[in-house]
């Protein structure tokens, strides 16, 4: 049976459906497989829309100042490094989700990435270098990002891969294209409040374990977003929408719904646990300090209270969901977890939160192969 699964990632919804089915494969084998979670990126920087968009980014920075010295306002140069980081923050943030879904199903995981303008063969080296022998992916006909899972490259793939190659599902052959949408759009959002969870367990690890002591402003930043998001965004987008819809077509799944909305308060109870134990934990510390002990029971205490959450909403709810709306609840659904549905997490928008989001991403310390230009 296959033993190490490569998967490349984009950023569309089909592909965040192929990661939950490949860690589901993964998972069913008799000794479960390992993942290698894939994306290339393009060489955006040296292109004339690289270069467009560096320029407009540095404009914005000049117009609205970032940092304040005394009364002389200094604004923050873009350099060529630091404008790819940037680009490569969303490759990234990308693996770091799925990473948290494997993560979430105890499915062993990394991660492998280049620089290249030729996704396919970046696949097919990717299989090689990293000695996978099954190749599991989606393909679409899109732009962007996108283009990493077309058709074409689907095709190429499977002609010089050297490896069986697994297409999971293809965008033209979905039946079911609007309630698709909508349920990768809430997979997504469980998969970056996953991710961030995974973050701080990292992290209070290595603090216990002596490799570093902990961070106490950037996991307050984890924390403050995994208090705020759920609650102020996630949450009410779910009831709001997809709950309500199913009380509108029928009784089924009431007490469901009822059990997640209840377990929904219980996570706002262990966040404000988590926040508390971070508050009283300084900065440096590490080892057998037993306030950092408290705050590992607290991030242990609400991952385990997630996944069981997220289990129960992608296993049970979002199926059932599945039988019993119809397309248009769907296209209303998928609107409201695109940002229509809620205006309030604080003053960020949905590009600043995605921002946010990216940003505890690169630092999360999840497996990460150095980014490198492509041959």
């Amino acid at each position: 049976m296959y033993q190490h699964l490569l998967v490349p990632v984009d950023d569309s919804e089909l592909s965040v459906a192929n990661v939950g089915e490949a860690v589901r494969l993964a998972r069913s084998f008799a000794a479960p497989a390992k993942v290698t979670f894939f994306h290339a990126t393009p060489d955006y920087g040296a292109s004339v829309e690289g270069s467009r968009a560096k320029a407009h980014l540095q404009d914005r920075l000049h117009r609205a100042p970032l940092f304040a010295e005394g009364s002389a306002l200094r604004v923050p140069e873009l350099s060529a490094e630091a404008f790819r980081e940037r680009v490569l923050g969303s490759s990234r943030a990308l693996l770091a989700k799925a990473c948290a879904a494997a993560a979430a199903a105890e499915v062993a995981f990394d991660t492998h990435s280049i620089v290249s303008d030729d996704p396919a063969e970046a696949i097919v080296r990717a299989a090689r270098d990293t000695g996978c022998d099954l190749i599991v992916m989606a393909s679409h006909g899109r732009t962007g990002l996108r283009a990493l899972l077309s058709p074409s490259i689907a095709t190429k793939v499977m002609r010089h891969a050297g490896v069986p190659v697994l297409v999971t599902r293809t965008e033209g052959t979905d039946a079911q294209v609007e309630a698709s949408r909508a349920i990768a759009l809430i997979q997504d959002e469980h998969r970056s409040l996953a991710a961030v969870i995974y973050g701080m367990k990292r992290r209070v690890a290595d603090a216990r374990d002596g490799a570093a002591g902990l961070d106490h402003e950037f996991f307050g930043r984890l924390v403050a977003y995994i208090q705020g998001y759920p609650e102020k965004r996630h949450h009410p987008k779910e009831e709001e929408s997809l709950h309500r819809l199913l009380r509108e077509r029928g009784d089924e799944g009431r007490e469901l719904m009822h059990r997640l909305e209840a377990q929904h308060l219980q996570e706002y109870q262990l966040a404000a646990a988590l926040h508390g134990a971070w508050a009283a934990c300084g900065a440096g510390a590490s080892g057998v300090d037993p306030k950092l002990g408290r705050l590992a029971e607290a991030v242990e205490a609400l991952a385990a209270h997630v996944w069981e959450h997220m289990r129960q909403e992608e296993e049970l709810l979002l199926p059932l969901a599945k039988q019993v709306l119809r397309p248009d609840d769907w296209k209303e659904v998928a609107e409201a977890f695109e940002g229509g549905g809620d205006s309030g997490f604080g003053q960020l928008d949905e590009a600043d939160l995605r921002h946010l989001f990216t940003s505890m991403a690169n630092a999360a310390r999840l497996p990460q192969a150095d980014l490198r230009k492509g041959d």
